[in-house]
C-alpha cells in the first residue's frame, strides 16, 4: 500500500522551490553585472554565478528528494532554513523589515514543518527490508 504524501511535505517543497528560484534570480543578476558596461570583477562574478547555479540545483534536488520520501534532504533543508533565519534577523535588526519578514516567514515555516511527525514519518518509511535513502 503506497504511503500518502503529507501536505506539509508539499508545502516544504514549494518553499524550497521558491528559494531555488530566488537563488537563480541572484545568478541572473550577477550575469547582468558581468555583461554590463563596467564589470567590477569578472572572476568574482563568474565564481558567484557558478556557486549560485550549484546552490539552486542542490535546493531543487532537496525538494525533489523530499517529495519522493527520502530522508537525506531534511538535513540540507534544515541548514538552509537556519541560515535564512539568521539572515532575516540581520535584515530586521538593520531596519529592512519587509526583506526580513520575506525571509523569516517561509524559512521559519519550512523549519517548523521539517520537524513535524508526518514529515519525519514520511521520510523514514521503509522500502522492503531497508529504509529509504
Amino acid at each position: 500500500m503506497p504511503v500518502r504524501r503529507p501536505v506539509a511535505v508539499v508545502v516544504i517543497a514549494v518553499i524550497l522551490l521558491a528559494e531555488a528560484l530566488a537563488v537563480a534570480a541572484l545568478m541572473v543578476g550577477y550575469l547582468a553585472t558581468l555583461l554590463g558596461p563596467d564589470p567590477l570583477s569578472v572572476g568574482g562574478a563568474v565564481f558567484m554565478m557558478v556557486f549560485l547555479m550549484l546552490l539552486a540545483a542542490g535546493i531543487l534536488a532537496a525538494a525533489g528528494g523530499l517529495l519522493r520520501g527520502y530522508r537525506w534532504p531534511r538535513t540540507p533543508s534544515v541548514v538552509l532554513q537556519v541560515f535564512l533565519i539568521i539572515f532575516s534577523v540581520s535584515f530586521l535588526s538593520a531596519g529592512a523589515v519587509p526583506a526580513g519578514i520575506l525571509l523569516l516567514v517561509p524559512s521559519g515555516t519550512a523549519l517548523l514543518l521539517l520537524f513535524t511527525t508526518p514529515v519525519v514519518a514520511f521520510t523514514v518509511q521503509k522500502t522492503g527490508d531497508t529504509k529509504t535513502l
